[in-house]
């Protein structure tokens, strides 16, 4: 059963310290600033050094001043490495990555120092400040480029575990008991028809569909009723599917929890890929990724739904497989396991957001436990094709 939450005592507000560290940076620089533009005489030298680096920098800083073609052999000679390090590792492996990840780790580097050494105008308080408000948005953004480059040496991809780890579930050596949930909110019987068919092929012997109606309507009812699998209910839609997901574990004891959106129908091998990794009593939840049957509303509209990638593609292929290497999985809230045990010590999907599945991960996280990510689509989904219903 869930744990209800203990009064805690009020604490006094306080900044955290990267906050305080940011707001103390800007103060100095509005400090800066200011005294610049009334032309306090120190600070005004200062800049005016400054100015007189950057207009005559060293030779080796300086942008190169020849013929173009005099440039066509580096970028031949990048573009060939590249192509060979492709041929040679068709797929990614962490050798090659290293490569080609340190490669541009240098250009970026050899821009940077250009960047910040070579082009700020500080001839005057009002160009400078304009230069260097253009610098730091530039390097904010590039920043987020670096972290990403340096996480990529981190990716973590778990299907050689997977492999590994399924054997014992395909010999019925490890085969606790999972909870299939379908939480509901109006959804057409079509749809939830297909949904509950497909969990209920799910190749494992030891499961239970439930399908959660937050809607509480007859007809639904009625389709689980034919189709075997489990219909609960609750008297109102407190919490939203934070709520009915939080309802479907007080009434239910298996040892896992399983849950799919109401349009998302998993593979038939879906939990024997990811049951076996809860043989580790540290993980807590198995995230595998989003995909959907149907092409992006948008792309579709402008013909290049073959053509341009989906934005989930970039978030489940990409960012997912970052972020495992340094233990900061997303639970997306669909196609995931997660272990009752575990999620009833933490009191059960956060219900203080409409994101439950980022915030319950979080939470499970922040309490030791691991949050792992599977990179194989053992599921497909609906993606919304009209606005409205991307609710």
């Amino acid at each position: 059963m869930l744990r209800t939450s203990k009064p805690r005592l009020q604490r006094s507000p306080s900044i955290p310290s990267a906050t305080a560290m940011m707001l103390g940076v800007v103060a100095l620089a509005l400090a800066l600033a200011f005294a610049w533009f009334s032309g306090e005489g120190q600070i005004s030298r200062i800049f005016a050094q400054l100015n007189s680096l950057q207009q005559s920098p060293p030779m080796w800083l300086e942008a190169p001043m020849v013929a173009g073609h005099y440039l066509i052999f580096p970028t031949v000679a990048l573009f060939l490495f590249a192509v060979a390090i492709t041929h040679i590792s068709p797929q990614p492996k962490p050798w090659s990555r290293a490569i080609v990840i340190t490669v541009l780790l240098i250009l970026v580097g050899r821009y940077l120092t250009w960047r910040s050494l070579s082009t700020l105008n500080f001839d005057n308080p009002l160009n400078g400040v304009a230069s260097a408000i253009l610098f730091i948005m530039e390097m904010l953004g590039l920043l987020t480029s670096i972290i990403q480059l340096v996480l990529l040496l981190r990716v973590r991809d778990r299907q050689t575990q997977a492999d590994q780890m399924q054997l014992a579930v395909i010999d019925n050596t490890f085969l606790p008991s999972v909870a299939v949930f379908i939480p509901t909110y109006d959804e057409p019987e079509f749809i939830l028809r297909r949904t509950i068919i497909g969990c209920q092929a799910v190749d494992y012997p030891n499961k239970k569909v439930y399908l959660l109606d937050d809607t509480r309507r007859p007809e639904i009812k009625k389709l689980a009723e034919t189709l075997g699998c489990e219909y609960r209910t609750r008297p109102n839609n407190d919490h939203a599917k934070a709520g009915n997901l939080n309802n479907a574990i007080a009434h239910t004891d298996s040892d896992l929890i399983a849950s799919f959106d109401a349009d998302f129908v998993p593979t038939r091998n879906f939990l024997l890929r990811t049951v076996g990794f809860f043989q580790d009593p540290t993980v807590a939840l198995v995230q595998t990724p989003q995909s959907f049957y149907n092409p992006d509303p948008i792309a579709r509209n402008l013909g290049l739904e073959d053509i341009l990638t989906p934005e989930e593609e970039v978030f489940y292929r990409q960012i997912q497989p970052m972020r495992d290497g340094v233990g900061s999985v997303v639970c997306s809230g669909t196609s995931f396991v997660v272990r009752r045990s575990a999620l009833e010590a933490a009191g059960g999907f956060v219900t203080d957001s409409l994101s439950e599945d980022y915030f319950t991960a979080v939470r499970l996280a922040s309490k030791g436990h691991s949050i792992i990510y599977l990179d194989e689509k053992l599921s497909a989904g609906l993606a919304a094709e009209i606005f409205s219903a991307a609710r």
